[in-house]
């Protein structure tokens, strides 16, 4: 029996310190807390469709939401990674699960075909910031740190030419889509509590802070877009995003600024035909639903099903997993998976 107390006593005084040791852990981490760094992008954008190729202005406000004192910054260059002799292009060359819809299709590439990004000048709070680049990443020393709470605004001039589609990003893909846009602007690498994450590009997922965009697009005015947030000049713009009793001005001029606003996302994505039709169906709890896709024999029957379909799916998922939080939901024929 005294044994027996014994080893009780012994194990309360484990589970005790046990006890003890996690309301410690926990008070630290609720000291420390959650999290995640803040970004706020604008960017204007000019697009040639001779060339494939666009010049961009982009104001990145960057708020250090983390407990560290920042002396440089990352930012991502993908489309630098649709160049021959790329990390990409390397790998999946001798990787034994290589993609094989990459293989050695990027070494093929000629010089209007491959993609690139190049940064043209880069400024934090007006002061110049010196940069150089590795492959798909840029790597910036800071005129001045940013400390804890601080807020700091980038200014950055990029030009950069679109690959013809290999992965996930490109121009002219299989389907005839003219141009699928992900990954594709300067992006500023996620910081969270193991340190920055400026991975090179190789085919993978990817990591990125939450924060608002503004995006305007200036394309040839035969172009229909698609992209992340909602249109801010539908009644510029028509092709089936202006209300239905609303008349359109046709536009003057050989070009059309598209304007896009998404809040609170982790990145802004968009495509681009001159053969897109936009359907739109207001789903059962208010979201506004687009649909854009080139008719034809493959596309046509199935897509017209897909605003039912995709109400319903909606209805589903926000029963399940909670409500959508955003105004609107588009599906755009991109071409390549996703």
């Amino acid at each position: 029996s005294i044994f027996l107390i014994s080893n009780i006593i012994f194990m309360y005084k484990k589970l005790l310190l046990a006890v003890i040791c996690m309301s410690a852990h926990q008070f630290l981490f609720a000291q420390s807390g959650y999290w995640q760094q803040s970004v706020d992008y604008v960017m204007d954008i000019k697009m040639d469709v001779k060339k494939n190729q666009f010049e961009g202005n982009q104001k990145l406000t960057y708020t250090n939401n983390s407990p560290d004192t920042l002396d440089r910054v990352f930012y991502h260059l993908y489309l630098n990674a649709f160049q021959p002799g790329s990390v990409m292009d390397e790998r999946n060359k001798v990787l034994p699960d290589a993609d094989r819809r990459v293989a050695g299709r990027i070494g093929k590439l000629g010089r209007k075909e491959i993609g690139y990004q190049k940064i043209e000048k880069l400024t934090m709070d007006g002061k110049k910031a010196d940069f150089f680049v590795n492959g798909t990443v840029l790597e910036v020393n800071l005129p001045k740190s940013i400390y804890p709470g601080h807020t700091v605004v980038f200014h950055m001039d990029f030009k950069a030419q679109v690959p013809v589609q290999i992965r996930r990003s490109g121009r002219d893909n299989k389907e005839g889509v003219r141009y699928s846009m992900a990954q594709w602007y300067p992006k500023i690498a996620e910081y969270d509590y193991m340190g920055w994450h400026p991975n090179p590009y190789v085919g993978r997922e990817f990591h990125s802070p939450w924060g608002d965009f503004e995006v305007n697009i200036t394309i040839d005015k035969e172009y229909i877009l698609g992209a992340t947030g909602v249109l801010q000049n539908a009644n510029q713009i028509g092709k089936g995003y202006q209300p239905v009793d609303l008349k359109v001005a046709p536009p003057e001029g050989k070009t059309l600024t598209w304007k896009f606003k998404a809040e609170n996302v982790i990145d802004f994505v968009w495509a681009a035909d001159p053969d897109f039709i936009v359907m739109n169906r207001k789903a059962h709890d208010g979201t506004r639903l687009y649909f854009l896709f080139q008719p034809g024999e493959a596309t046509s029957e199935n897509w017209s099903k897909l605003p039912k379909i995709m109400d319903e799916a909606l209805r589903f998922m926000n029963s399940r997993y909670g409500a959508y939080p955003f105004p609107q939901y588009s599906f755009i024929q991109g071409g390549d998976g996703g």
